[in-house]
């Protein structure tokens, strides 16, 4: 069998979907790179947006019509989603619950259709790891349970979900061990970690920090209300975690906020940022941002801009609202014209750009740590991306001097010798 993979969505899905092409291969079932070489398509969704959803449905119909001899398998959340519905256009329907055995569906053609909601404890896997591979992801929490008023995943992913403590750190050492120099923990909402195992993220953090290697630890995102100063201080301060927390605002103003069921102020995620700031000014802070949420008019949206400003933050991912059934916020009055949401869009987006160049800039005629890339590339322990003015061996830690900044923020870089 000749399986081709496509993958919509969060980084959680790209990271299940690597999970299962390395599982795949394990089974002796070969991995292709293009559609046309396969005998069936694995299809991992997204449901997050309704124009997710009509992607991924128009894209299997697409198949069937050029190619009716492909079997298609939906999985992931537009599974959850949209269930026995999706039954026409795709062969099998196999749910987030089922996607670690997929495979196995597979091979009995099969459906698995379970609600998400039903699942009670983190579905644990062994990840297959490549040992040329430079960054790894591991997963150490599922689901949701946040329930703000834009977002359909609780719906789609379940409750908060642990991966066991003891499971986690094996995984991690074995990233280690297979020659991975930064580990990057992800989940649905990491910071929901341990509360139902009776744990924490912080004792995790504690417990990663203490073993030894030539590695770096990086945060996926954060909520503003799950950084205490301990986590800043540890993260600051370790030589094992990287200066770069990624915090959610989504809003900076207090009215769109409390719309939106976020449970803080725009006071309370500039403090956060400071704190970081103060702690150490080079630290990397990026965030999300969604402009056009009912209600936004123009004073909201400028009161979002001068937050983003006042915060200190590095770099925006920016969204345009998108309506979602099934979501409270899809029903609210006030809706703002698509247009004007892409318009605020795109000038957050420039905004971005200008706070990306400006922090790169800092860094201009100083050293910096680098784990290096293929393609004599690099990223550094916050965030910039750095670009090798020589041949460099990949996968490894190198200090380098910034000679150049691009408009892009890209660190022009040289090897330090010595």
């Amino acid at each position: 069998m000749k399986i081709y993979f496509y993958t919509q969505g969060c980084k959680v899905n790209q990271v299940e979907t690597e999970n299962l092409k390395l599982d795949a291969e394990s089974k002796n079932i070969k991995v292709v790179n293009t559609l046309e070489e396969s005998d069936m398509v694995i299809l991992n969704s997204c449901a997050v947006t309704d124009k997710a959803v009509k992607k991924f449905i128009a894209f299997t119909k697409k198949i069937k019509k050029s190619f009716p001899e492909k079997k298609i398998a939906i999985t992931g959340c537009g599974a959850d989603l949209m269930g026995q519905k999706i039954k026409g256009t795709a062969d099998l329907i196999i749910t987030n619950a089922g996607k670690t055995n997929i495979f196995e569906y597979i091979s009995n053609e099969s459906d698995f259709i379970t609600d998400i909601s039903t699942v009670e404890h983190f579905e644990e896997f062994n990840e297959t790891l490549v040992k040329d591979k430079t960054r790894g992801y591991l997963k150490i929490q599922d689901g949701c349970d946040s329930f703000c008023s834009y977002c359909i995943i609780p719906t789609l992913r379940g409750k908060p979900r642990s991966r066991k403590p003891e499971n986690v750190m094996t995984a991690f050492k074995n990233f280690i061990d297979n020659g991975y120099k930064e580990i990057v923990l992800v989940g649905i909402h990491i910071g929901k970690y341990g509360h139902d195992i009776g744990y924490s993220l912080k004792k995790l953090l504690f417990d990663l920090e203490k073993v030894e290697g030539d590695f770096r630890i990086r945060l996926s995102s954060l909520e503003v209300n799950e950084i205490d100063d301990e986590i800043i201080d540890l993260v600051i301060n370790s030589n094992k975690f990287c200066s770069h927390f990624h915090i959610p605002m989504q809003s900076g103003s207090d009215k769109i906020l409390n719309l939106m069921n976020r449970k803080y102020t725009k006071s309370d995620f500039i403090k956060t940022v400071s704190k970081i700031k103060q702690a150490d000014p080079l630290a990397s802070v990026g965030s999300d941002v969604i402009v056009g949420f009912p209600g936004e008019g123009e004073d909201e949206f400028l009161e979002t801009e001068q937050t983003i400003y006042d915060s200190g933050i590095n770099y925006l991912h920016v969204f345009p609202y998108s309506e979602r059934e099934g979501t409270g916020a899809a029903s609210m009055p006030h809706s703002v014209p698509v247009k004007i949401r892409n318009e605020r869009a795109k000038h957050l987006r420039q905004i971005s750009e200008s706070l990306n160049f400006n922090f790169a800039k800092k860094f201009f005629g100083n050293n910096v740590n680098i784990l290096t890339e293929k393609d004599n590339k690099g990223l550094t322990d916050n965030y910039l991306e750095s670009t090798f003015l020589t041949d460099i061996e990949r996968n490894i830690f190198i200090k380098a001097k910034v000679v150049s900044v691009t408009f892009d923020g890209n660190l022009i870089v040289e090897k330090i010798n010595g």
